[in-house]
Parts: structure tokens; C-alpha cells; sequence
């Protein structure tokens, strides 16, 4: 028994408990069964359950992967082709999805749009249409396109109707749809990133097994010019290269 000491007072017996056998270090310790889970786990098993234990990771990685299971289909996905021009619908703005009609259920929706120009501001002046509703269409034929630049098909997930328009995320100074423009988009940029990840990963083996192998001034040769394309600062370098 010891006595606990606060401000060289003794304020209570705190009790100690020492184990009387004699240390034995061949003894193998006994664990449990979590524990010898963890201990007999790979990294990448390890590297998963910690991953798993952080949901916004989690949830991160699935939109993540939606974003890149449309990478292949972007041209079926967006209703319309990236560069299709409505010219009456310039800055037009976005056609909210609506369910119900004046309190009947009529299913997925856009109001028409009427469009004027103010002749004061010189601009386009869009009004919702309430008499005009709009039934969207879902795996339909719509506005033609080169799927991958192979061949030509019309068949998208989702169409506005027939003579009616669906801007989600409105239009832009040429009158193409913002949202079509956004998947198409979203497929050149998760695309390069790839293709960038790749062409480094390659060259980067090519020439670090070069160095590697061989060495001596090849090697120095091959160190001396990573360190100066790295010491290039990488803003000014990709706006050159584009």
C-alpha cells in the first residue's frame, strides 16, 4: 500500500498490485482473439478497417466512384451534346424538377420557358411558363452524338420532352446546357488525372530502373535532371504547357 501525496499531503492509499512470479521472457503472452486478428493482419487488411472507420472517406470513395462510372457513358448520361447551341435560350436560367400540377401527381417535370429581350438592358429576360408542362422523358432518343468518337446514337438516359427544353443547371452565353457541359467536363478532368498518375508511374520506372541498374554517372546524370524539373515551379510550367 502506498499513500497518494497532493501538495505534501497525504490524501488516500492507492493500492499496487505486483505480480509475485518471477519474469519469464520465453513465456508466450496469451491474446485474444481480436487481437491476434489485428496482429496476423496484412497492411492493406489494416489500411481497410481504418478506412472503413472514417465515413466521410467512406462516402467520399462512393461518390467518387459514381463520378467515375459515368466517366464512360457521359455521352448517354447528359441530355444534350456538349457544344448543342440553343440560340432563344441564352443565360437561361435553371428549370427546376417539379412532381405535382396544380395538386395532381403528374411525375418528373419541368415548366416551359418564354423568353423576350429587354429592350432597355439588351438582355434575355426568361419567364416560367406554368401552362406549359414539360413530362420528362427517361431512356429515349434524343440529341445525336458519336459515342467515343466511334459512332453515331441518339439513346440517352433522360431527354427533355418533345419540342420542350431542360436546362437543370441553366445555359450559358452560347445557349449549351450547363449541366451536359458540367458530365463532359467531369469527364476530361477525372481522365487526365489518370493519364497523368499513369505517364508518371511509367517514366518514373524507366528511368529510376535505368539509374538503378547501370548507376554511376548515369545515375548522377538521371538525379541531376529530376532535381531540376522539380525545382521548376509547377504553375508557371502547366500554364506553358497548355
Amino acid at each position: 500500500m502506498t499513500m497518494e501525496i497532493k501538495d505534501g499531503t497525504p490524501v488516500r492509499e492507492v493500492e499496487h498490485y505486483v505480480d509475485p512470479a518471477p519474469f519469464n521472457p520465453t513465456v508466450a503472452k496469451e491474446m485474444t482473439p481480436e487481437q491476434e486478428r489485428f496482429f496476423q493482419a496484412s497492411q492493406w487488411k489494416i489500411m481497410w478497417w481504418k478506412f472503413k472507420r472514417h465515413k466521410i472517406a467512406v462516402w467520399s470513395g462512393v461518390v467518387l466512384i459514381l463520378f467515375y462510372l459515368c466517366v464512360p457513358f457521359a455521352e448517354v448520361i447528359a441530355p444534350y451534346t456538349a457544344n448543342s447551341r440553343d440560340s432563344l435560350h441564352l443565360y437561361a436560367p435553371p428549370q427546376p424538377v417539379h412532381l405535382f400540377h396544380e395538386g395532381s401527381f403528374v411525375g418528373p417535370f419541368v415548366y416551359g420557358m418564354t423568353s423576350e429581350i429587354d429592350m432597355e438592358t439588351m438582355q434575355w429576360v426568361f419567364t416560367s411558363d406554368t401552362n406549359n408542362v414539360q413530362k420528362i422523358r427517361f431512356l429515349c432518343s434524343g440529341t445525336p452524338y458519336k459515342f467515343w468518337g466511334l459512332f453515331t446514337a441518339s439513346f440517352h438516359l433522360v431527354c427533355p420532352a418533345e419540342g420542350g427544353t431542360m436546362f437543370l443547371f441553366g445555359t450559358d452565353r452560347l445557349g449549351r446546357d450547363q449541366f451536359s457541359g458540367l458530365i463532359y467536363g467531369a469527364r476530361l478532368s477525372l481522365t487526365v488525372g489518370l493519364v497523368g498518375v499513369t505517364i508518371s508511374i511509367v517514366l518514373g520506372l524507366f528511368f529510376g530502373g535505368i539509374a538503378g541498374y547501370f548507376g554511376g554517372f548515369l545515375d548522377s546524370v538521371i538525379q541531376r535532371m529530376i532535381e531540376i524539373l522539380r525545382s521548376l515551379p509547377e504553375l508557371p510550367l502547366w500554364m506553358a504547357l497548355s
